[in-house]
């Protein structure tokens, strides 16, 4: 097994970073360092090279935080060391005190994670980069499920959500954040309503106005500690955070009930936000 893993890593530097790196750098001057969680599929870390290729950037993987020119979608910053010199849009962390004083912070998550600076604040906007993700993917797509139910990998053997799966109906959709983030993003869009243990299905489903709702499973997510993410982003929409903890004999209808549209005009302030500085973060690496 790990030979495999070993072999891979050496096709993915042969075939994508190395080639990557000189298009980016000598031929189109683009080039962008970037890390993400590649070996572990993690939807919302995976979203960053998306975004970036959609503004033009090729971004090349880094294998830690310190080599990066951007950091992006994810809870993160805790593990960004004090020395990162480069920009910081969108990411969230935890309850840490954070200084980055060789960083530009032109964004972050919410309102709780922007309290835990210790740089000056009145020019830093909120909102999670997730919420571009409309602007990327924007095809159409047809409505075919009432219901969407996002795990978050954590809760993927959960044996709740197994009875979900046994007695839920074909109109409900199970949807696997270990895939390919454009499906994962397709398949939430086919959704007329979405209930999520992932912090980033939550935040797909409001950039494309779907209701949704969290659910938690307190035997894999036993603590609090988890539920800081989620009430940093929904302070970024000046709302409370909601959630159902679930005991898997919940019904489809149930769910859906308690579903909400969060606030669409805020929503769509932040998306703006966060494209005109993503527009001009780009340009300075665009020459």
């Amino acid at each position: 097994m790990k030979a495999i893993l070993i072999l891979k890593e050496i096709i993915y530097l042969l075939f994508n970073r190395i080639p990557r790196y000189f298009v980016g750098k000598y031929l189109f001057h683009n080039l962008v360092k970037v890390h993400w969680g590649r070996g572990l599929n993690n939807f919302g870390d995976c979203l960053s090279p998306y975004i970036l290729k959609h503004y033009g950037l090729m971004p090349v993987y880094v294998t830690s935080y310190v080599k990066s020119d951007i950091i992006l979608a994810g809870s993160i910053l805790q593990w960004i060391p004090n020395n990162f010199s480069g920009y910081i849009i969108g990411t969230g962390g935890d309850e840490k005190k954070y200084d980055f004083p060789n960083a530009t912070i032109l964004a972050v998550r919410g309102k709780m994670t922007l309290s835990n600076l210790k740089q000056r604040k009145e020019d830093i906007r909120l909102g999670d980069p997730g919420i571009l993700m409309p602007l990327i993917f924007n095809e159409d797509v047809n409505r075919i499920y009432r219901l969407g139910v996002i795990a978050h990998f954590v809760d993927m053997d959960s044996p709740k959500l197994t009875l979900w799966q046994q007695k839920f109906s074909n109109d409900t959709l199970f949807i696997n954040v270990l895939k390919d983030p454009k499906d994962v993003i397709t398949n939430i869009r086919k959704c007329d309503a979405i209930a999520s243990s992932s912090l980033h299905g939550l935040i797909i489903a409001d950039s494309y106005g779907i209701p949704n709702i969290r659910f938690v499973d307190r035997n894999t997510m036993p603590t609090t500690f988890y539920d800081y993410k989620f009430k940093d982003y929904y302070s970024s929409l000046g709302i409370n955070e909601e959630f159902i903890e679930i005991t898997g004999l919940e019904d489809e209808d149930f769910l859906i009930a308690k579903t909400t549209l969060k606030p669409i005009e805020k929503i769509r302030d932040m998306q703006e936000n966060l494209n005109r500085l993503m527009l001009k973060v780009a340009a300075k690496f665009n020459c």
